[in-house]
């Protein structure tokens, strides 16, 4: 049990690059939770007390909008890190974490972290060098809404979701394992459902994309990488 949660914990983003006895220290301190389709990890203003690797299935971000309408924020798949902030600080999560799909997450928590960390202090220099990458990432992806077309953002966020959540299917399309609504895309980009379906449209008409059964289907991913640049 403790290797396997080793192995995954060492292909995070957080613990990636990190000495391999990191992964295994905290493999050995960590718990496996299963979640059934529809399970709430945590929900939305929940103390937050450590973090969560996904081993196998996937989960769903969301937050409720002004009017009480829930916001799609960000999907999660094998080897995600979810609530990894839980670490530093004691805000609430600030998101509500529901499984898609059959799910298994190892959980770490705070004290146990720290348990570890506190002995071997080289662990918080890799985390700051994790949490900078983070915050280059976030200003990088708030560059791009301001320098970068709606087409280019959209498939930023498509390829993304093709990334952590996409099938191969026979035909060589790449099936999105969720049934993403317009309004669920726009939130995830800061658009409105209109200019995203659009969008959607020509790229429908273009073939680049398709939906079938409620599932979007990337048909041209070369294509999308090209307008992800624009």
């Amino acid at each position: 049990m403790h290797s396997n949660a080793a192995e995954i914990f060492s292909k995070t983003r957080i613990f990636a690059g990190a000495p391999v006895d990191v992964s295994v220290a905290i493999g050995k301190r960590a718990r496996y939770i299963s979640l059934d389709p529809n399970d709430v990890l945590f929900n939305e203003g929940d103390q937050a007390d450590g973090f969560y690797a996904v081993e196998i299935g996937g989960l769903k971000a969301t937050r409720l909008s002004t009017d009480g309408m829930e916001q799609l924020i960000a999907l999660f798949s094998e080897g995600d890190i979810i609530g990894e902030m839980a670490i530093f600080d004691e805000f609430p999560r600030s998101a509500t974490i529901t499984a898609l799909k059959p799910t298994r997450v190892i959980f770490c928590s705070r004290e146990a972290f720290f348990d570890y960390a506190d002995q071997n202090p080289v662990i918080y220099r890799h985390m700051l060098s994790v949490m900078a990458g983070r915050l280059r990432a976030t200003n990088e992806s708030l560059a791009a809404r301001d320098f970068l077309a709606l087409p280019g953002q959209l498939a930023q966020a498509m390829l993304r979701l093709a990334d952590g959540l996409g099938r191969e299917m026979i035909t060589g399309s790449i099936r999105i394992e969720y049934k993403l609504t317009q309004s669920e895309l726009g939130a995830m980009i800061g658009a409105s459902r209109e200019n995203v379906s659009r969008v959607l449209n020509q790229w429908k008409r273009a073939a680049i994309v398709s939906r079938v059964d409620g599932y979007y289907h990337i048909n041209q991913r070369e294509k999308l990488l090209e307008i992800a640049k624009t």
